[in-house]
């Protein structure tokens, strides 16, 4: 290809690229032959070529387009981050399905997790969501659970800043045995919480790792002590282990399948 046909074929593939950031949601092939009128194979191509590159990522149920990884990560600071997750949904309802408690994704503001988004199980008794909520990190399991993927350093500053409060008897205040509890939990793969932060409730956190190994958030399944035992988290950890790697490698644009 001449010069002046790979500057053609850039400024296509930008133009592409420009219309899918700027839609609300996913992009089929139609929709873009029709906004650009370019010939099928020659579009093919260029989102081929754009989804290896990190740039676009295709849900394999509905073969539409979205943003990738690449993209998101240089972007998220024009993007709303909830709009990118949202499409973890479906997994979450697929682990309240299994599990029968509350599932929530969090991510990181400072020394707080804030939730995004979650599901609730259809039962009279369980753990509320509570959209928006900011818990501390370094005693709560998802709290943990993003704090353990961190940089030591990190997390020194992360700790500084916090109010290390002992909430409940069961809460770690020493930071000796913090970093000792972090250092399992990265080795475990998920953090565990039993009435650390909140009375009557016990917590697993798992976190999402993106292509560069930082947990860009983390899942929480949350449920009342006397149903949420040792046994049932046990029952439901390689469901939800599973269910979080899925969660990761849709974060990283490699797959995603809902609709």
């Amino acid at each position: 290809m001449s010069e002046e046909g790979i500057i053609r074929s850039v400024q296509k593939s930008l133009k592409v690229l420009k219309y899918i950031m700027s839609s609300p949601g996913e992009v089929s092939t139609n929709e873009l032959v029709e906004e650009f009128g370019y010939n099928r194979s020659t579009l093919h191509h260029m989102l081929k070529t754009m989804k290896r590159e990190g740039f676009l990522t295709q849900n394999q149920s509905s073969k539409n387009y979205n943003i990738g990884s690449e993209v998101f990560y240089g972007w998220m600071k024009d993007r709303d981050l909830r709009e990118y997750l949202l499409r973890l949904r479906p997994v979450i309802e697929e682990i309240v399905d299994n599990c029968g408690e509350t599932a929530n994704i969090f991510i990181r503001e400072n020394d707080k997790g804030v939730c995004l988004f979650g599901e609730e199980p259809e039962k009279v008794l369980k753990a509320h969501l509570i959209m928006g909520r900011k818990i501390p990190l370094f005693c709560t399991a998802v709290g943990k659970a993003m704090l353990a993927f961190m940089p030591k350093g990190k997390v020194e500053r992360i700790l500084k800043i916090s109010d290390l409060k002992k909430y409940k008897e069961n809460t770690i205040v020493d930071k000796e045995k913090l970093f000792n509890q972090l250092e399992e939990i990265k080795e475990k793969g998920y953090a565990l919480e039993k009435e650390e932060y909140e009375d009557y409730i016990n917590a697993l956190g798992i976190p999402l790792i993106n292509q560069y190994g930082d947990p860009v958030a983390a899942v929480s399944i949350v449920g009342p002590v006397m149903r949420f035992t040792d046994e049932k988290i046990e029952e439901c950890l390689p469901f939800i282990l599973e269910k979080a790697r899925e969660m990761s490698s849709i974060l990283k644009g490699e797959y995603y399948k809902y609709i």
